[in-house]
């Protein structure tokens, strides 16, 4: 996979944003319910979108003069990161219910649709008309299963925002320790931080680094919650 489009040497460029809003989020998640979303939208607009719609550019020809003034003029790309980080920020508000409606239907469709081929990859069901009920069963479990979880998850919008937020950070923070990390040992120039992702020990270093960081501040913050709620109910009580 080619991951200098997502221009990730901008998340060690840009650390004064990325670590006081990453580390803000992996201690205080549980305190940003009403702005956690605008949080998220504005991290994944800005490191993740942007980088995206620069290279979009380049394969407009009325927009190639664009994207040549965005990327030779670090304030101009400065400029256009954190607008689209605030515009995204500003959707994912708006729309945050039918984003965590979607997040839950396509992520446990997705996960009950290949669970049901795998169950039965061996049997032979038949069919209906023209329609295999080797695919069709799996279809319909998959979306059975992915609206009852998007209900649910717009149930629990707090916490399913607050799950997605904490490993939006953790992985940011984690890339920006074994980024600076890698940059410092080798001495190579941020441009060239994509490079250690072909590096297969230095990815797993990562991502072992991400889920401990994601594991710990999901405890961390959850854990929190939970005595929170312990004390209201004996309050509640008594």
């Amino acid at each position: 996979m080619d991951f200098e489009i997502f221009k990730l040497n901008m998340v060690l460029e840009l650390w004064y944003i990325v670590l006081p809003m990453c580390v803000f989020v992996v201690f205080a998640a549980r305190y940003l319910e009403n702005i956690l979303m605008s949080l998220l939208g504005f991290l994944l607009g800005s490191f993740f979108v942007s980088p995206l719609i620069i290279e979009w550019m380049g394969r407009a020809e009325f927009l190639s003069g664009l994207q040549q003034k965005v990327l030779e003029n670090s304030t101009a790309h400065l400029i256009f990161v954190l607008v689209l980080g605030v515009l995204c920020g500003a959707v994912l508000y708006g729309l945050y219910k039918i984003f965590v409606f979607l997040a839950g239907l396509l992520a446990a469709g997705a996960l009950s649709y290949y669970l049901t081929r795998l169950i039965l990859q061996s049997k032979e069901l038949g069919a209906i008309g023209q329609f295999d009920l080797n695919m069709l069963v799996p279809i319909g479990a998959g979306v059975l299963l992915g609206v009852v979880c998007g209900l649910i998850a717009v149930r629990k919008s707090s916490q399913v925002l607050a799950v997605i937020s904490l490993l939006v950070a953790s992985g940011l923070l984690s890339f920006s320790l074994v980024g600076w990390s890698y940059v410092l040992m080798t001495k190579s120039p941020t441009e060239e931080v994509s490079k250690m992702l072909e590096s297969k020990p230095i990815t797993f270093a990562f991502a072992l680094f991400w889920l401990v960081l994601f594991a710990l501040s999901v405890l961390l913050n959850f854990k929190r919650r939970a005595k929170a709620a312990s004390l209201e109910g004996k309050n509640v009580s008594q």
